[in-house]
């Protein structure tokens, strides 16, 4: 009894599958839904021949070809869709609900009747709300599916992207970014938050590191003149928000961008779907820009935090006028300080004259990489007028700032790079390459001489951020503000340093024969931490800060001494993990070659560089 019992409950259960199966196979949504629109629409008929037309029709995929509109494509939105073009429902709740008509778009009414401007018949639906055109479920139709990278755009999220920006990706102006496809037009009224998304990409100096076809040529990041089209709206919105939230060794900066500004970005960018020829350009954006900005009011220089005036002579005025102006335009204050305006990214122009000569300046502009090699400064492609121009302005920034106390001195200057606490996370570190010094490292702070501290204020160190501040600080401050580092940030008293034996100048003769050795040592011993290019980019660097030193940096390799380089090999740099390596075998006639082998790999750039670096100023 119990047998038959669990045999007939096994049998329903199978026919109960079975059933479900069989429904999902021959009775879809879609059918459901054509076949009430069809009974709904005949109720609402007012002729007997419209009511027989209805009544004729049967439920069947509804499909539109579209091969002379955009890529050539399948969309079958319609089949359930299946009323959008009939007025009739426009109160209807979806899917049966019409698609509203704009005058805005083109629409308009011939005989007391809309007609479409855009068609479907011709265009499809998928053109302008994306999702997947071929699907006949609302899973795969809208693009819920986490592997399509198109879901129905300010609609639909999909399950895998970041819950705290699933509300920020829902609302119709999302749908700009398929309107910008045809209509490029700058003023076009129906796509503002594509027009702010363009406007804030030059405002934020994205021109300068990327490239879109038709506005912008920079190089130094991914291009994106096709974005829009290879990735989603999670990953483009994701990306601006925590540009290292998808490539984790991204040097782009996080911009202090609002809700609202990243939501215009994502949206301009979604609509890079490849060139356009109608695309505004840049050009186009400074004459605007300049017929719709009133002249700045007149800056002072009292303190720091206003911004400052070029101090220049009568015949270097009007260049330094334009500079100026071409400063604001381009946008460096998207990355640099200049007086009250800060970007927080990059360091600070407000003294640029003081610190760097005007021969400098201009190289720097043309190739900022060529004077400090791990800058994350762009190329610019600008004339050698505009480059002549903004050298001329900042060059005439020499007015030192009026400071107080040592805190006062270090707030001002050290802050931004070293920061609040002393320990090198200011604000902006994480772009600088080498990271700034922790103070707060006691280990590093009491190995050193307080001349070698007061030689790198005063005269910088070459091939990084750290600048000469002798213009701008005089002997008295700068042994203030160390003495105020030391007290509030290193703490520990210092300690008698210890003689070290290393020579003056390296014992070792430069060879071939010295050159191969050293490399043999190199590879042998430095690989793991600066690199096998000794670019400092070795498997162990990106868990070590301070980063590793590039070693292909020519101008701090040529600025250190042999006695410095020396140092730091034999007895390692205390408070990083540069290791004492003659606790580990190495002799001064190894170190001898090390070094060698070192400045060899920086000659031919030092030797290029001062060949050409006339050239690049002139």
């Amino acid at each position: 009894m119990k047998m038959r019992l669990s045999l007939a409950i096994a049998s329903v259960a199978i026919l109960v599958v079975h059933g479900f199966v069989f429904y999902q196979q021959f009775f879809h949504k879609w059918e459901n839904y054509q076949t009430s629109y069809f009974d709904q629409a005949r109720t609402l008929s007012k002729t007997d021949a419209e009511r027989e037309a209805f009544a004729a029709r049967s439920p069947k995929i509804e499909q539109i070809l579209v091969t002379q509109f955009g890529s050539e494509r399948v969309d079958r939105c319609t089949t359930c869709h299946i009323a959008s073009d009939d007025p009739r429902f426009k109160d209807a709740p979806h899917p049966y609900k019409t698609h509203p008509f704009s005058e805005a778009l083109g629409d308009k009414q011939v005989d007391g009747k809309w007609e479409r401007r855009h068609k479907f018949s011709d265009i499809g639906c998928t053109v302008c709300h994306d999702g997947q055109g071929r699907g006949l479920t609302e899973f795969y139709a809208h693009g819920e599916d986490e592997f399509w990278t198109e879901p129905m755009l300010g609609y639909v999220t999909q399950e895998n992207w970041r819950p705290e920006f699933k509300d920020k990706l829902k609302g119709k102006e999302y749908m700009e970014a398929n309107c910008a496809q045809c209509h490029t037009d700058k003023d076009f009224k129906q796509t503002p938050m594509v027009n702010k998304g363009r406007d804030l990409f030059i405002q934020k100096n994205c021109y300068g590191c990327h490239r879109i076809e038709g506005i912008s040529n920079g190089t130094l990041g991914p291009d994106l003149t096709d974005v829009g089209k290879k990735w989603n709206l999670n990953y483009i919105y994701e990306s601006i928000y925590d540009p290292r939230a998808n490539s984790v060794t991204s040097f782009m900066p996080k911009f202090n961008l609002t809700d609202d500004e990243i939501k215009a970005l994502a949206i301009f960018l979604k609509s890079r779907r490849g060139f356009n020829y109608a695309e505004t350009t840049l050009d186009h954006y400074r004459a605007t820009l300049n017929k719709s900005q009133a002249p700045a009011p007149p800056p002072s220089t009292t303190t720091t935090t206003t911004k400052p005036t070029p101090t220049t002579t009568p015949a270097a005025t009007e260049g330094a006028k334009l500079g100026e102006q071409l400063i604001a335009e381009r946008a460096c204050v998207a990355c640099h300080k200049l007086g009250d305006k800060d970007g927080g990214i990059a360091p600070d122009l407000s003294f640029e004259g003081l610190i760097k000569d005007e021969k400098w300046i201009k190289a720097h502009f043309k190739d900022p990489r060529a004077l400090v090699p791990d800058s994350i400064m762009p190329t610019f492609a600008f004339t050698d007028g505009d480059f002549n121009a903004m050298t001329t302005y900042l060059a005439g920034l020499n007015k030192a700032p009026a400071l107080g106390s040592p805190q006062e001195t270090y707030q001002n200057l050290c802050m931004r790079c070293h920061g609040e606490k002393g320990d090198g996370h200011g604000q902006i570190a994480i772009y600088l390459d080498p990271y700034p010094r922790d103070f707060t490292n006691a280990g590093f702070m009491n190995s050193k001489t307080e001349d070698r501290f007061v030689n790198s204020i005063k005269n910088g160190v070459g091939g990084t951020s750290m600048p000469a501040w002798g213009k701008v600080l005089n002997d008295d401050q700068i042994k203030g503000v160390l003495a105020y580092i030391g007290q509030n940030f290193t703490k520990d008293a210092r300690t008698e340093i210890k003689p070290r034996d290393v020579p003056e100048q390296n014992p070792v003769a430069t060879s071939s024969e010295s050159i191969a050795r050293g490399e043999a040592i190199y590879l042998q011993r430095c690989t793991g931490c600066h690199g096998r290019k000794a670019d400092g980019k070795g498997a162990n660097s990106l868990d070590i800060l301070p980063r590793p030193r590039n070693l292909l940096n020519w101008q701090f390799i040529n600025n250190a001494t042999d006695k410095r380089l020396f140092e730091s090999i034999l007895y390692g740099v205390q408070g990083t993990a540069m290791p004492p390596w003659i606790d580990y075998g190495l002799t001064k006639e190894d170190v001898g070659d090390l070094v060698n082998y070192v400045r060899s790999l920086n000659q031919s750039k030092k030797d290029f560089m001062a060949a050409n670096l006339v050239a690049m100023c002139h």
